[in-house]
């Protein structure tokens, strides 16, 4: 629904905005709320790629980023995972309204400010948890950076200091268990309230989930957000596995990711983004790569805005195509986490003599290496008709990440 608060933003920003305006073919004379709300629905899609062929033209920003140089006080960049990092500026107002849909989040998430949070890495230029901490800090909770320590020091730390919520990742929040049961540290019995997870895939995970609760218990809130969107979904605090999307500053749609069309509400497909408020670089139809399903629908928290059933389902972009089989790293992972015994792995997807293969490196508990080769070859070959490439590790070979992990690596 675009509202008069997006109309009004946009009429304001496209005059100004010569990367949209070179993009969609118009001159600024022609952008008014009735023409962008008759058009939106024609507008192209903005993509990564071409945000990042924009700034290989007009270096080192780009031009969608359209205020003056001297407007922007804030640097940040995307991990650069799939390609060439892009990197973003955001001026004061920019930044403000990222910390608002921050409070929101925090709201949503029933966040109070009595809590005590915690945010055990260092931040570079990620932009996740620098916006997150600022958010936390002006809503007036009591904030504890953790980077430069180690994972005993944090664990310590978070006793000392009676830390009650925890911002991390999926793969940080396994490996913190890892050093508590190592330890000797029941996380459970440290009166925790929420541990909010973002920067990857796994809270929305089912199999991970599983896994991060058996240690912590079922405190997890799944959050997703982008470097190029800023933070936009956390998970209902009433009904577990639906991500309330902060429809304030947001208007989705879903899409078939290969023919681009729009599809209907309930349909999987993937997330388009136009955010509105984030003055400076804001985007119009941006393609997330993100598979989800768009609801809208009242919740039983009272929400009643747009939602994603079932949170990020997975990434467009990293589907393979194994011998007869569309995969997602996110279904393997989800079934390497249900086997017991599995400490981590790391999954290569490599070609030999042209043919595809898949090579799964696995860390297991003592004495249980063998049948864990025998089940996972097993349930490979049951799910995906063919046999897999295992190699079980040592202990501890397997890089171990404070942010986000490398667990799905293509060659």
């Amino acid at each position: 629904m675009l509202t008069d608060s997006f109309l009004t933003f946009w009429e304001a920003v496209l005059p100004r905005n010569t990367f949209y305006l070179r993009k969609l073919g118009i001159n600024a004379r022609t952008v008014s709320k009735s023409w962008i709300k008759d058009n939106f629905d024609s507008f192209e899609f903005t993509s990564k790629n071409e945000l990042q062929d924009n700034q290989l033209i007009y270096p080192p920003y780009g031009d969608f980023h359209y205020l003056e140089p001297s407007d922007y006080s804030r640097f940040h960049q995307t991990s650069g995972s799939s390609g060439k990092p892009l990197l973003f500026l955001d001026s004061k107002e920019g930044w403000e309204w990222l910390l608002t849909n921050w409070l929101k989040i925090f709201e949503l998430a029933d966040i109070k400010k009595e809590d005590r949070l915690f945010f055990p890495f260092s931040f570079g230029p990620f932009l996740g948890f620098w916006t997150a901490f600022e958010a936390a800090c002006k809503s007036g909770c009591l904030s504890f950076p953790g980077g430069g320590m180690s994972s005993e020091s944090r664990l310590a730390f978070i006793l000392n200091q009676k830390i009650n919520v925890i911002f991390t990742t999926p793969s940080y929040a396994i490996r913190l268990a890892e050093v508590a049961r190592n330890q000797g540290i029941n996380l459970r019995e440290l009166s925790l309230k929420k541990l909010v997870l973002a920067g990857e895939p796994g809270a929305n995970i089912p199999a991970t989930r599983l896994r991060i609760e058996k240690d912590w218990g079922r405190i997890i809130v799944d959050h997703h957000g982008m470097t190029e969107t800023g933070p936009v979904t956390v998970e209902c605090s009433v009904t577990p596995g639906l991500l309330h999307i902060v429809e304030q500053s947001f208007v989705a749609e879903v899409i078939d990711p290969k023919t681009q069309k729009k599809l209907s509400l309930g349909s999987i497909g993937e997330l388009v983004l136009s955010s509105f408020g984030r003055a400076g670089c804001p985007l119009l139809r941006y393609r997330t790569g993100d598979i989800v399903q768009l609801n809208h629908q009242k919740c039983t928290c009272g929400f009643k805005g747009q939602s994603l059933l079932g949170g990020i389902l997975s990434r467009a972009d990293e589907m393979i195509f194994l011998k007869g089989n569309n995969i997602y790293p996110s279904a393997l992972q989800n079934m390497l986490h249900s086997i017991e015994g599995i400490i981590d792995f790391r999954i290569t997807f490599y070609k030999t003599d042209g043919k595809p293969e898949l090579l799964f490196e696995v860390e297991t508990l003592p004495n249980i290496s063998h049948s864990i080769r025998d089940k996972l070859d097993k349930l490979i070959q049951t799910t995906f008709l063919f046999k897999p490439i295992i190699k079980i590790v040592p202990d501890g070979s397997l890089p171990r990440q404070e942010m986000k992990s490398k667990r799905f690596i293509q060659i």
